[in-house]
């Protein structure tokens, strides 16, 4: 946008030059550019301000002479902007023939007529800027030390600087406020005709058909699990395979403590040998003596007895040993929860789950309104992968509520997930949007206000 020096031409020439140019801006800053550095071309100044006018934003210092981007926070941006809201209204009430408002202390009050000398020059001339729309859309304040002349010559840099204001504001509203052709035909229709239109809208957008859906907490489990109990009372004394771990059938999942049973065992083995012994003393003295045939039987019978105490108790120390029934993940808690834990006989200590039949199990809070149908269709989000949802299908809703992990009565459901997707494994926490029936925007949107009127006015 620069361009050779015309001061020594004529004002029409200087004039046509800086139209030019403000046709040339293609955005508000280059325009804002133009009218506080270039505008030098037809008239002198010392400095210029461009504050633009938004009924969103409020005044706002957009531009100013040799600033390439100028701080609409600084002290001297913040005068200027409280100036322009003095003067806004007075701008706007200017002749279409001359609007240009000579600046003076006088007209700004005693606060901001006060700060007059630490920031403008003597001499100021406020330029609107105003559009095809007759809105003010900035102000362009010009200021120097020399007076600005009380009357204008047709042929004068002066009355060719108003007309450059006007192409400014031409300028400005096309790059800035022009309405868009909706906009337009908005303006142009009737208040009437508007709230049909508008009415007519919102309908439309309440009859859009959507699908209910309810949004809730879920984790990945398996459809086919077994509960690993404790088989006999007892103590943990250690686990043995860490959690959500693949087993084979027949390995060791935990150990009950075994202290108590062997010490009875090997009491119990004490006492069959001795009664082995007397058996077989028996026996010797049965071979000699017929009255002693009576104290064999005797003995042989006191030696099954400790046999089956001791095969009791072999079976006994046998589970001690939990062992898993057939292939699968391990899933159980933290193994530091378990270790000396004191467990009663069938008291559940985790789940053998087959990793190759998932599923998701969820919990629907109570004040959902969602119709959960069977075989609806969800959708789960995992924390892990939020980006790659996972397909499932709903297999049944608890009718009775129970107590969710989070605290809040639900409904629990559970479902089953579509093949067999990669990232997915046991455990996995995530979201579950679970749909339910077709309905409209309009009753999804006010279901719940609906039913809480309804039962505080009992209608």
């Amino acid at each position: 946008m620069n361009a050779p020096d015309t001061r020594g031409a004529t004002a029409p020439s200087r004039f046509y030059a800086l139209a030019t140019r403000a046709e040339a801006a293609t955005n508000a800053a280059e325009l804002g550019f133009v009218a506080c550095n270039e505008t030098r071309l037809l008239v002198e100044y010392r400095q210029a301000a461009l504050v633009s006018l938004s009924a969103a934003r409020g005044p706002r210092l957009v531009s100013h002479s040799g600033l390439a981007d100028p701080d609409p926070n600084t002290p001297y941006a913040l005068w200027l902007v409280a100036v322009t809201r003095k003067i806004a209204a007075r701008c706007a009430e200017l002749p279409a023939t001359a609007r240009v408002l000579p600046l003076s202390p006088e007209m700004l009050g005693k606060e901001l007529a006060g700060e007059w000398s630490e920031w403008l020059p003597a001499h100021v001339w406020v330029l609107p800027l105003v559009g095809p729309d007759k809105n003010v859309g900035a102000l362009l304040f010009l200021a120097r030390d020399e007076a600005w002349p009380t009357t204008l010559v047709s042929d004068g840099a002066e009355f060719a600087l108003l007309q450059l204001a006007n192409l400014y504001g031409y300028a400005w509203w096309s790059l800035v406020a022009r309405p868009t052709r909706w906009q337009r035909w908005w303006r142009k229709a009737s208040s009437g005709r508007r709230l049909r239109y508008a009415l007519a809208a919102l309908l439309l957008v309440l009859l859009i058909p959507m699908r209910e859906y309810t949004l809730v907490p879920a984790e990945i489990i398996s459809t086919r699990s077994q509960v690993i109990a404790s088989p006999r009372e007892g103590v943990i004394h250690r686990m043995k395979v860490l959690p959500n771990t693949p087993v084979k059938a027949g390995q060791i999942l935990a150990e009950l403590d075994d202290t108590t049973l062997r010490n009875k065992l090997a009491v119990a083995r004490a006492e069959l040998a001795t009664a082995s012994v007397e058996m077989h003393q028996a026996a010797q003295q049965a071979i000699e003596s017929q009255n002693a045939k009576a104290d064999l039987g005797m003995a042989e019978g006191k030696w099954r007895e400790r046999q089956v105490d001791v095969d009791s108790l072999q079976r006994e120390v046998d589970k001690l040993a939990i062992r898993a029934p057939a292939d699968g993940v391990f899933v159980y808690s933290d193994p530091d929860d378990w270790a000396g834990r004191p467990v009663q006989t069938g008291e559940r200590i985790g789940l053998l789950a087959d990793p190759h039949a998932l599923g998701v199990r969820a919990w629907a809070p109570v004040g959902e309104a969602t119709n959960l149908a069977p075989q609806a269709p969800m959708t789960v989000f995992l924390k892990v992968a939020p980006l790659s949802p996972l397909d499932a299908r709903l297999d049944y809703a608890g009718y009775q509520p129970v107590e969710a992990p989070n605290g809040v009565a639900s409904y629990m459901l559970r479902g089953t997930i579509d093949g067999t997707p990669p990232g997915a494994r046991i455990g996995l926490q995530g979201t579950a949007r679970v749909s339910g029936r077709w309905s409209v925007l309009g009753y999804l949107m006010l279901r719940r206000p609906l039913a809480t009127v309804r039962a505080w006015s009992g209608l």
